[in-house]
């Protein structure tokens, strides 16, 4: 008998963002793995959670805080993803043998997170014996950059001209090339464009260590509701597509493109976006999405027969609970 509950492989949670507090801790979550067992709102069994090194503070620390402050207030599994931005491999090593994986991104140069290709490639070839899987935000940062120096950022829909899909498309393509050159396995993280997930089906075939995720507010919104009331508050990166690609999607979720659903929790509160409504280069983008991952695919896909609830299983629990074996058997 299948267990009830789900798993979220892509939760930002108890660390700043952009300078910015986000608006829940491991405490609130803990209320999620509480809850009654009921099939159509199933407590969360474990997530996937993120340690950024910062720039007072090694990697190390960062991540035996982190690791402490999870275990004291939230109590489940968690698989660490980790972004090193001055640890070495020979940091990283013990902390990546023990079971967390690395996070790396392919834009925001600006917040001093960003991997180039070949940085990329390096860590490939130095973990080679490892094999650690390495989770990829791939929007590629010439493209952004290029676009973002002639398109203001002046309304909420401007974001969806400054990160295009194109970005997202080239950034995938190359990462997989990569992969599949050096055998080194990959997570595609929140594919928001259906291009990039064929590029992910067809990678699949050359190599099986490809994986990849998209989220539910890819499936459930397109750009428009960026030109709606309050469209700062739903501002996250990659943004919301046109409705053709919202489509596609959702018919790609249903050949089995993907291989698990994640929120990418980022959650501020409306206060705080509020204060930056016109200063959007500087709004905290994010969204919440924890909470209501199962539910909110259960209501608008499962009940309307576009997917059926053991797909929704599958990409929710089985899928998720694979990518975190590590963790669960710690």
């Amino acid at each position: 008998m299948t267990e009830l509950g789900y798993y979220d492989f892509h939760v930002h949670i108890g660390e700043k963002i952009a300078g910015h507090d986000l608006k829940d801790d491991f405490k609130e979550l803990r209320k999620l793995t509480e809850r009654e067992p009921d099939p159509q709102n199933p407590p969360l069994l474990g997530i996937g959670a993120f340690v950024t090194e910062g720039p007072d503070e090694s990697l190390t620390d960062t991540y035996n805080r982190m690791q402490e402050k999870a275990a004291r207030d939230f109590g489940k599994a968690v698989q660490w993803h980790l972004t090193p931005t001055k640890a070495t491999v020979e940091e990283l090593y013990p902390l990546l043998a023990g079971g967390a994986d690395l996070k790396l991104y392919t834009t925001y140069r600006e917040a001093g997170i960003y991997s180039s290709y070949e940085k990329i490639a390096q860590w490939m070839k130095e973990l080679s014996d490892l094999k650690t899987r390495i989770l990829v935000h791939c929007e590629d940062d010439l493209i952004v950059q290029r676009i973002s120096n002639w398109q203001s950022f002046s309304s909420p829909f401007d974001h969806t001209i400054r990160r295009p899909e194109i970005a997202e498309d080239k950034a995938v393509e190359l990462v997989l090339n990569l992969a599949i050159k050096h055998q080194h396995p990959v997570h595609i993280v929140h594919v928001s464009s259906p291009a990039a997930a064929l590029f992910i089906k067809e990678a699949k075939e050359s190599f099986s260590g490809i994986t990849c995720e998209t989220a539910p507010h890819y499936l459930l919104y397109n750009e428009e509701r960026l030109r709606q009331s309050n469209a700062h508050r739903y501002l996250c990166t990659p943004p919301y597509r046109k409705e053709s690609s919202r489509g596609k999607l959702v018919e790609l979720l249903q050949d089995g493109i993907f291989d698990i659903l994640a929120s990418d929790h980022c959650p501020f509160s409306d206060e705080l976006k509020d204060r930056y409504k016109n200063d959007l280069p500087n709004l905290p983008q994010g969204l919440p999405g924890v909470e209501t991952l199962f539910t909110s695919m259960y209501e608008a896909l499962v009940k309307p027969g576009k997917i059926t609830l053991e797909q929704l299983i599958d990409l929710t629990l089985m899928g998720p609970k694979e990518l975190m074996k590590g963790a669960l058997t710690a």
